[in-house]
């Protein structure tokens, strides 16, 4: 009972506290809980069982090993929210207009005008492609989010069938595409606040439930590393920790936000918003290792189960909580893929088209693949455009000599970007 209670209070007092307008009204806050949401929803919670299903008792080891590609990746993007600063000013100062659909893309936009002082073909070329290889990553991405807000949900239900998590993701799918081509998203954009705000308090609830269990166990002299074996494959397994990339992804968002926060303070907060994610998920992994028993399952929605000995209402607030950052997600990339695709085109398809288009492409890629195997195409397809990303850094950092960091770019972008691409070509699904 006590145990039940620290953890609802916990949730409640910070959800509470980051509702509240003085928190909510910080500009510097905004432009942290953007990144941070997104890193954090997009796989906190399938994240400690698949990492340790293949590295064993080693998963914060290989946990930490992702998180540091993805910081690298991330200081490669905060290089190149900086070089195109002037821009991103005068986007900022267009103040706060327009639909959620659009405020992505402007940022952008804003970001790619900046090498066009350069006259480098290539690299508006790469920027250009990027912008392509993003939009349809965020596709994948929200039937990556509603697949695993159907299996949440069909797992409180006891039902198993895939075919009924298909149907429930298509109903999902069905739904926001006709919201969004009548209305736009814009009318579902509340719901985002108040489903981070809730999921940030249930993750700290988690973290203090996990740090009290395992101090429990410590104390009665019963902590002890799980008999966990990592994957005997070395190469399959690695292959698959490439394949959880999307479990850290979230990051570039800082570098959409021109029009409403200036290149400085997205870059400082990205930074922030990384190494706060960083700090949260390594002891998740951590503390969750004492639960992690050899044979246990390696679902997605395996958390459920294995937090139940912490406290009995655990399980019940982590659904919740996966239910609103799993459909928030879902209509924040589905609004910025709309978004892109309108910029991308110039205008040609007017932006409820564009729903429909991106409505029917994430249907059909629900009913190709399964939640697991999505979660893989979902990290590559953001590793292709991180490696692009990289490749415009380096191409920006070559021709432009008196650039900061020059050489460390060249170098570290060449290094990150032919990770990324391994990711894109090597990674493959858990089983």
């Amino acid at each position: 009972m006590l145990m039940n209670a620290l953890i609802v209070l916990t949730a409640a007092l910070v959800t509470a506290l980051l509702l509240t307008r003085r928190v909510r009204d910080q500009r510097a806050w905004r432009a942290t809980v953007t990144p941070l949401a997104s890193i954090m929803g997009s796989g906190f919670l399938v994240s400690a069982p698949l990492v340790a299903s293949e590295a064993g008792a080693w998963a914060p080891v290989a946990m930490g090993a992702l998180l540091a590609v993805a910081f690298g990746i991330g200081a490669v993007l905060r290089w190149l929210i900086r070089q195109s600063r002037p821009r991103d000013a005068d986007a900022c100062e267009g103040g706060h207009e327009g639909s959620a659909e659009h405020r992505s893309h402007r940022g952008h936009e804003a970001s790619s005008r900046g090498h066009r002082g350069v006259e480098a073909k290539v690299v508006r070329g790469l920027e250009a492609s990027s912008q392509l290889v993003l939009a349809g990553a965020y596709v994948v991405s929200v039937s990556y989010y509603l697949q695993l807000l159907a299996a949440f949900v069909l797992e409180r239900l006891d039902v198993h069938d895939p075919h009924a998590g298909r149907l429930l993701t298509t109903g999902v799918l069905v739904a926001l595409t006709a919201v969004g081509g009548v209305w736009g998203l814009r009318a579902l954009e509340r719901v985002e606040t108040y489903a981070v705000s809730l999921n940030l308090g249930v993750i700290a609830a988690l973290l203090v439930g996990l740090l009290v269990y395992d101090g429990g166990l410590a104390w009665r002299g019963e902590l002890a590393l799980p008999a966990l074996a990592p994957d005997p494959d070395r190469v399959h397994g690695a292959r698959v920790l490439m394949g959880l990339l999307i479990v850290v992804q979230g990051f570039e968002t800082s570098r959409f936000l021109g029009a409403e926060h200036p290149a400085e303070e997205r870059a400082r907060t990205m930074r922030i918003a990384q190494l706060v994610a960083s700090g949260i998920y390594l002891a998740f992994v951590t503390l969750m290792l004492p639960l992690l028993t050899p044979g246990a399952d390696a679902d997605v929605t395996a958390i459920i189960g294995l937090v139940g000995p912490v406290a009995t209402v655990l399980p019940v607030i982590l659904v919740i909580a996966a239910l609103g950052s799993q459909l928030s997600a879902a209509i924040a990339d589905d609004a910025g893929c709309a978004g892109l695709l309108e910029t991308v085109l110039e205008g040609h398809v007017p932006a409820r088209w564009a729903y429909v288009g991106i409505g029917a492409a994430a249907i059909t890629l629900t009913w190709l693949t399964d939640v697991l195997s999505v979660i893989s195409v979902a990290s590559r397809a953001f590793a292709l455009f991180y490696a692009l990303q990289c490749a415009v850094a380096v191409a920006t950092a070559a021709q432009r000599p008196e650039l900061p960091r020059r050489r460390l770019v060249l170098v570290g972008g060449a290094l990150l970007g032919l990770v990324a691409l391994s990711v894109t070509v090597l990674g493959v699904p858990a089983e």
